[in-house]
């Protein structure tokens, strides 16, 4: 109902009606059962992220057709949007998610009107992000970089090798089988950094660490793990 009540245009971009319907199974599958982990989406986006198929979502969904349709419609808008969220926190995306939704309801918002609500409405200036994964070219891709241990405490670079910026997940695997989770939501490039680094502070046996999360995508997963 949301994309007849806002009124937008799912004929020129489909990622304002698909890209919620996306997130909404994302995020609604697991709360009527816990163990479903809803991928839809995701393995596409891994394949073909930074190929020639994988055109700016921006691009009129009317000069799309087959994978370049689906990306720009449903999985990439939607990680748009969790990756908001995340940034924001519930309380204030909700409060921008709202702003948009009492200022143009039924009034045929375009892109631009959603950016910039979502801004007015959270109180904070993400230009940035719309710019670099709305309209930018580019691929997600993360690895580990310079890993340091010095008694109990450990430091780790991690590398943004790709152009679409990523939330950062990282776990942590004892010896014991216990894992610890580090997490930085997707501001931590907004500078443009090419490099962040996570320190953490653990007595008990590191043996191995592994970077990413069911929607951080990743054209190169080979490069995520570091074994002690």
């Amino acid at each position: 109902m949301f994309p007849f009540y806002m009124g937008t245009n799912e004929t020129k971009y489909g990622w304002m009606d698909e890209g919620w319907a996306t997130i909404g199974e994302w995020l609604l599958s697991p709360m009527i059962d816990s163990a479903i982990a809803d991928e839809y989406g995701m393995g596409g986006y891994d394949k073909y992220a930074g190929k020639e198929s994988d055109l700016p979502i921006m691009t009129l969904t009317t000069n799309l057709n087959g994978i370049s349709s689906f990306l720009d419609s449903y999985p990439k808008p939607a990680l748009g949007y969790l990756f908001v969220k995340d940034m924001l926190g519930d309380s204030v995306f909700f409060k921008g998610l709202h702003y948009y939704i009492k200022n143009w309801n039924g009034k045929h918002p375009m892109p631009l009107d959603f950016f910039n609500a979502m801004n007015a409405g959270s109180g904070r200036n993400m230009n940035w992000f719309w710019k670099r994964w709305f309209y930018d070219d580019g691929y997600p891709d993360l690895a580990f970089g310079d890993v340091r241990k010095s008694g109990k405490d450990y430091s780790i670079i991690i590398n943004s090798i790709g152009t679409k910026p990523v939330p950062v997940d990282l776990t942590i695997y004892f010896q014991d089988s216990t894992t610890q989770k580090i997490h930085r939501d997707i501001s931590c490039w907004e500078k443009g950094e090419r490099k962040i680094q996570l320190n953490f502070s653990n007595s008990k046996k590191v043996i191995r660490m592994k970077l990413g999360s069911l929607y951080v995508p990743d054209i190169n997963m080979k490069d995520n793990e570091y074994v002690f």
